[in-house]
């Protein structure tokens, strides 16, 4: 077993700290670091003629450097369906698909290119107002609302609320060019690498040419992460939020909403008992339709 052209038997505290050195205070040295301490403590139990026995793991003797993380950015709901609505126009259907996925319904790109979100979860015969996901990252499963029906106080008729109905008209146009709703022409999948954000940063380049909504830097993962803040935005709690985004901790849900202007108004002016949140997030968006019997 070796550690390039060192065998493992070689390594200490001193030359696992070169190793980290020569990486240094990076996401690949953070990674590093951790996979080593954990292969170590994991093979030395197997194999421990191979191990040094007066060093148990050198790799937790390596002290890790914080590092400044750069803040992703995030783009916002016109921005987002500006890009989609241009690339529908330049005959890219699976792109526009691909953005509302990660901003209306918080989709990773590698689980979008995937092919986590089949058409067969669209609107499908056991579940026909809503949507059905899969998170890869986490294996969860997610079952979006596109609609419900309420009584209208003022007619007393029922009507249907449609919630998503910018998103479907985006779907709509979407051609169907394989079993998953963003897929090549050839029916086959982008996969789970970086092809299809590059793809989607390419045409944002283009539309940018003449719709200048569509903002330099434009991508995949700016789109969830505008997704995410507009959740804390309209005020949902910290559970709420997590039921739409289905991540399974709250600390891995707190690093994605973007500390925007609208958020730090909105705290301060329920610092002073000026907000009116509650009776915005009651206000309801979508379009209604009368119902028929």
């Amino acid at each position: 077993m070796r550690v390039g052209d060192a065998k493992v038997g070689q390594i200490g505290v001193s030359t696992a700290e070169k190793i980290y050195a020569e990486i240094g205070a990076t996401r690949t040295g953070e990674k590093v670091l951790t996979y080593c301490k954990a292969m170590w403590k994991r093979m030395q139990p197997h194999h421990p003629e191979l191990f040094r026995p007066d060093t148990p793991n050198p790799w937790e003797g390596v002290t890790l450097k914080r590092r400044v993380k750069k803040k992703k950015g995030h783009v916002d709901r016109e921005m987002v369906y500006a890009f989609a609505n241009g690339a529908i126009e330049h005959g890219r259907g699976e792109l526009a698909a691909a953005a509302v996925l990660a901003f209306e319904w918080l989709m990773r790109p590698s689980s979008i290119g995937a092919g986590y979100a089949p058409w067969t979860g669209y609107r499908a015969s056991d579940h026909p107002d809503k949507i059905r996901l899969k998170h890869r990252k986490n294996d969860e499963l997610a079952l979006h609302p596109l609609e419900y029906t309420e009584v209208d106080e003022e007619t007393g008729e029922e009507v249907l609320v449609k919630l998503y109905e910018d998103a479907e008209k985006i779907l709509a146009q979407t051609p169907r060019y394989g079993t998953s709703i963003v897929c090549k022409k050839s029916g086959v999948l982008f996969g789970d690498g970086t092809f299809l954000a590059h793809e989607v940063r390419e045409m944002a380049d283009k539309i940018r040419k003449t719709d200048k909504r569509v903002p330099e830097g434009f991508s995949l993962d700016k789109c969830r992460h505008g997704g995410m803040t507009e959740l804390e935005e309209s005020g949902l709690t910290e559970g709420q939020g997590r039921s739409l985004s289905k991540h399974k901790t709250a600390s891995a849900y707190r690093g994605y909403a973007k500390e925007t202007e609208k958020r730090v108004l909105e705290a301060t002016k329920k610092r002073f008992g000026r907000s009116e949140q509650q009776k915005n997030m009651n206000e309801i968006k979508g379009r209604k339709i009368v119902k028929k019997a």
